[in-house]
């Protein structure tokens, strides 16, 4: 139908509508929108715990998955390694390493939204952009938990290093990191945090691969309450940095920026 024809069309369809329709297709109208308006308010409305569920099977198994990679890797490595007597000075090393790299297989996933350009997306979606990122880093950190983990039990089953050390390597350098990454994602834009969390990340992976031997402050340690407070701190500074991005930080704003 052409234009022109359609617009004569509509124009008969219209002057043919029954004079004093209009009061009862109004009141008609009014009724389907109260209804409508009814059900939206009795439907019940999806909760966190559900949100996270859905997640989980959207993102949370490529996370998991690309983390159990690294860790079939790792566990490469660390077989290898362990075949043998391995100097304590090189597993505390190793171990240093491991916990940051730990760390570094969430970047691609916090980065993701930019990458693909959804930022706007998220930003406009029923649950925030900050929920989605909640959503996300609890995905990421149980992922972690598990990694870490796995790389203590295979320590402890496998050299003589003690339990109370391999805690102490794996949770320092893994805690330090994280606050880093964390203070950057609440307070700087995307591509500032991704700069610079891969420069946090690799430089301390240098620092630790290039440290002396003779360093005893870092070597040869135990789980001491010095220690014990110095791992207190980073994770009460973890989870301050959590809460700023959860309840006061400008994270959405900075997303579309």
């Amino acid at each position: 139908m052409r234009e022109q024809d359609f617009e004569n069309h509509l124009r008969r369809s219209l002057h043919q509508c029954p004079v004093g329709a209009e009061g009862e297709h109004y009141e008609k109208t009014l009724l389907l929108a109260r209804g409508e308006a009814h059900k939206r308010q009795r439907r019940a409305r999806i909760s966190f715990a559900g949100f996270l569920g859905a997640q989980i099977r959207f993102i949370g198994f490529r996370i998991w998955g690309a983390q159990g990679i690294f860790l079939l890797a790792a566990s490469l490595i660390l077989s290898g390694m362990y075949g043998g007597v391995i100097n304590p000075y090189y597993l505390t090393k190793l171990l240093f390493c491991l916990s940051v790299l730990v760390f570094m297989t969430a970047l691609p996933f916090l980065y993701r939204s930019v990458r693909w350009q959804m930022q706007e997306v998220e930003a406009a979606s029923r649950f925030s952009a900050v929920r989605l990122l909640t959503a996300r880093l609890i995905v990421i950190a149980v992922g972690d938990i598990c990694m870490l983990g796995c790389i203590f039990a295979a320590t402890i089953l496998k050299t003589s290093l003690r339990a109370d050390s391999a805690v102490l390597y794996l949770c320092v350098p893994f805690l330090l990191v994280c606050g880093g990454c964390l203070f950057m994602l609440g307070h700087f834009t995307p591509k500032v945090f991704l700069g610079g969390s891969v420069g946090l990340c690799s430089f301390l992976l240098l620092l630790f691969a290039a440290m002396p031997g003779h360093w005893e402050v870092l070597f040869g340690q135990s789980l001491t309450v010095g220690w014990g407070a110095v791992c207190a701190l980073l994770l009460g500074f973890c989870a301050e940095q959590f809460r700023y991005i959860v309840r006061d930080s400008l994270y959405t704003e900075r997303q579309v920026a």
